[in-house]
This record gives C-alpha cells, sequence and structure tokens, in this order.
C-alpha cells in the first residue's frame, strides 16, 4: 500500500471557506467596534466642549458659552451632510467670527431639551448656568437610529432607562443643576 502526503482538493477547500467565514466575523465584529467608539468619542468630544466652557468661565472669572447645532433632517438629509458642531465664546454674544468644532461624520445631535435656537449653556463667572437653561442634549449614530428617541416624553428619562435604552444606540450629555455639573449617559441604567 501507498501512503498518501499532503492534503486532498475537499480539505483544503474546507479550511479556506472556514477561515474566509472566521475573516468576516471578524471583521463585522471590528466594524461595530470601531463604529461604536466614534459614537464615543462624539458624546465625549461634546460633553468636553460644554466643561471647558464651564472651566474657562470659573478661571478667567468671565461668562462664556456653549453653544451647539441641532441635527435638521430638512437640511441634513443624507448620513454624509455636513457634521453637527458646537462651538465656545466669550460672553453672552455671538461674535461675528466662530471656530466651529464639528462631531465625528454620522454623530447627529437629534434632541435637546435646552429652549433654542440658537442652543446654549451660558456659563457666568462662578460655572453656573440658570435653571432654564438645564437640559440634555442627545446623539445618535446615523448609521443606527433609535427610532423610539423621536417619541420619548423627555430625553433624561429615556436615555437613562433600561426598558427603552439598553443598548446604548441613544448617548446623551445632561447639564443636570445650576450649578454646572455636566454628565454623559451611554446606557440605561435605571
Amino acid at each position: 500500500m501507498r501512503r498518501r502526503s499532503g492534503f486532498s482538493l475537499l480539505e483544503l477547500m474546507f479550511v479556506v471557506a472556514l477561515v474566509g467565514i472566521l475573516a468576516g466575523l471578524a471583521f463585522t465584529s471590528i466594524g461595530g467596534l470601531l463604529q461604536s467608539r466614534r459614537f464615543d468619542s462624539g458624546v465625549q468630544q461634546l460633553a468636553l466642549g460644554a466643561r471647558k466652557a464651564r472651566q474657562n468661565a470659573q478661571t478667567r472669572s468671565e461668562t462664556y458659552t456653549f453653544e451647539f447645532t441641532l441635527h435638521d433632517p430638512a437640511r441634513n438629509a443624507s448620513p454624509d451632510d455636513p457634521p453637527d458642531r458646537y462651538v465656545i465664546y466669550r460672553g453672552r454674544t455671538r461674535p461675528a467670527a466662530l471656530a466651529w468644532e464639528a462631531l465625528p461624520e454620522r454623530i447627529w445631535i437629534v434632541g435637546t431639551s435646552v429652549s433654542g435656537p440658537p442652543y446654549r449653556w451660558t456659563f457666568d463667572a462662578r460655572g453656573t448656568v440658570t435653571p432654564e437653561q438645564m437640559g440634555t442634549i442627545a446623539l445618535q449614530d446615523a448609521g443606527n437610529l433609535d427610532p423610539g428617541l423621536e417619541k420619548a416624553e423627555s430625553l433624561l428619562a429615556y436615555l437613562r432607562s433600561k426598558a427603552t435604552n439598553s443598548n446604548g444606540r441613544s448617548r446623551g450629555v445632561v447639564l443636570n443643576t445650576y450649578l454646572g455639573k455636566i454628565s454623559v449617559i451611554t446606557t440605561g441604567t435605571q
């Protein structure tokens, strides 16, 4: 009898197909992870901007304003349209020339309980805001929209609820006290 050496064509095809399936699964997982990280980055970037405005007001003993745009589906119909943005400036009155900071592409500011437009938090020299300015900013990933957010009666309650936001499809930045405490909500916790 002769001994076989090597692999048959069938065995080789099976291994190649298995490697292809595993590579496809890994690519899908990595793509989702990268998108989630980009979403987290956008939320943190917006919160950091608000905290920076508050810190500037406190350290310089001056009024600073944090202003942001709200996503407009009529103007921004496509996920590839210009990103939502925010700006920090000294005082209450918006200067003519502003250096707007863009959020990562496809990260939208989809709702807020802050009155406007213009949507803004104005911090006084102590870093506090008026009670009327307290509120929530809700963000979403344009590629994974949360249809329940549009119907939410309270953005803050929706974002914090395990029942409505258990998977973190909507995330928020909250200015929840007149003292200027700024927090981030990524998934429902209550």
